[in-house]
């Protein structure tokens, strides 16, 4: 969707820039190498490198103007592009700015989705549930952190109904500056857990670093709470003291707004899902999901609900939505002759979700060979050995049939497993995959799960 056009006017306003900019644009980009005809390119500085030193290619691309700080103007030689370079004093303040005036002409609803867990899968489903429906967006991929979120809200649409942005963070104060920029009307938090505890004290602090998406809200905003979450008293005061007055709260007590009635574990690997949502009976078959996803479907109808839509759409949509990649995605594969399936849930890993995908192994893969490649979860800090060994009982309750593990965290996992349930310990990915090549056969379910920065898809698409 590229109806978002910035006149030459709101560009100069925005950006405070003494450039001339003649023309409008048509968008937005950040990444060189998939610019459009008639986008603005922003030119982020990354860990590795200065985009700064693809803006020559950006322009040649198609792309109407540029940014540039006078510094880098003058260090990248981009003179000769004179008249296609807007300057500016600060890149990131300039994106910020972008996604603040984009906020302010935005005619629907922003949810803010925050939390430990889910946040993806979450956005994911609510969007489909409903992009037939109304005129909805959402950010890209993963793109929730200070660069990502400014970044997908600047390109929403000013005539949309919904804008669907998750809000991540690794330390203290970051959501606080993301709420600020999108002003959510509807604050989400999924679920208060262990990811990130390495960055924070104990969860109390991660829950009250969570809070604070209500800080950018406005009084008529609406707060959406789990009722099952141990820290939900500090974070419906959080909310109060920010000045929300209007909440809804699911889970599983009869008291919810959105109440959890019962589940049916039917076969197949399916869950058929009763719930009770302001006293209307919804149902819904969840095929091939964790249980986790009984949690994550509470949300979505409460987000349905406190949007005006009717919570129903949700059992006609959830049986065609299916997990997304890196996040539970369910692949068939054919490889050397040999068929077998691979749980991709290798984008990110934390303890609880850790434990949620192996219980999922045990579950889809009964009476199959049950096998877990595993790299290590990150930002657990002096928490990480003991989180890496507690899933031994784990490993064992769910009858794995081989463990294959990656990174010097899950190295403490392996080294205490009993001998039955080793498959191999590996130092790169290359030697892990020759490993797994060999030792795969016709039938098992193999579920890979990992923090990003392990790379574990690396391996899954040489078997694709």
């Amino acid at each position: 969707m590229r109806n978002n056009n910035w006149t030459s006017k709101e560009l100069k306003v925005v950006l405070l820039t003494t450039s001339r900019i003649k023309s409008s644009i048509l968008g937005i980009s950040i990444n060189s190498k998939l610019i459009k005809k008639g986008e603005l390119f922003i030119p982020i500085k990354g860990k590795k490198y200065d985009a700064h030193q693809f803006i020559e290619r950006a322009l040649s691309k198609g792309a109407s103007y540029s940014l540039a700080t006078q510094n880098n103007y003058k260090k990248f030689k981009l003179k000769k592009l004179k008249k296609k370079i807007i300057i500016v004093k600060n890149i990131k303040h300039s994106l910020n700015n972008l996604a603040i005036y984009s906020r302010k002409r935005i005619k629907g609803k922003i949810l803010g989705i925050t939390g430990s867990l889910g946040k993806t899968s979450i956005k994911e489903a609510i969007y489909f549930i409903l992009k037939n429906k109304i005129n909805v967006q959402k950010n890209d991929g993963n793109f929730n952190n200070l660069i990502g979120m400014p970044f997908s809200l600047a390109k929403f649409n000013k005539n949309i109904d919904l804008g669907i942005l998750e809000l991540g963070m690794n330390q203290k104060g970051e959501i606080k500056k993301l709420s600020n920029i999108c002003m959510p009307d509807i604050a989400l938090i999924t679920k208060i857990s262990n990811a990130h505890i390495g960055n924070f004290g104990n969860l109390k602090d991660i829950a009250l670093a969570k809070s604070e998406i209500f800080c950018g809200m406005n009084n008529l905003g609406i707060a959406i709470l789990n009722d099952s979450d141990p820290y939900l008293s500090i974070l419906k005061e959080r909310a109060k003291l920010y000045g929300i007055k209007q909440f809804i709260f699911f889970g599983k007590s009869k008291k919810s707004d959105i109440s959890l009635l019962k589940v049916e574990y039917q076969k197949n690997y399916k869950y058929k899902v009763y719930v009770n949502a302001f006293g209307k009976k919804v149902n819904f078959l969840l095929n091939n999901f964790g249980e986790h996803w009984i949690e994550n479907s509470l949300a979505a109808i409460s987000v349905l609900t406190a949007i005006g839509q009717d919570p129903c759409h949700f059992s006609e949509e959830i049986k065609n939505f299916k997990a997304i990649k890196g996040r539970g995605k369910i692949l068939k594969i054919t490889f050397n002759k040999k068929k077998f399936e691979i749980i991709d849930d290798s984008y990110n890993s934390s303890p609880e979700s850790l434990v949620s995908s192996i219980s999922f192994l045990n579950r889809y893969g009964a009476n199959k060979r049950k096998i877990c490649v595993l790299g290590d979860m990150y930002e657990l800090g002096k928490f990480s050995k003991k989180f890496h060994l507690s899933l031994k009982k784990n490993i064992k309750d769910n009858k794995i049939f081989k463990v294959y593990t990656i990174g010097k965290q899950m190295k403490n996992l392996y080294n205490s497993l009993p001998v039955i349930f080793k498959g191999g310990h590996f130092e790169n990915l290359e030697e892990l995959f020759l490993k797994l090549k060999e030792s795969i056969k016709s039938n098992d379910v193999i579920l890979f799960k990992g923090s990003r920065a392990m790379e574990l898809d690396k391996i899954i698409d040489k078997f694709k």
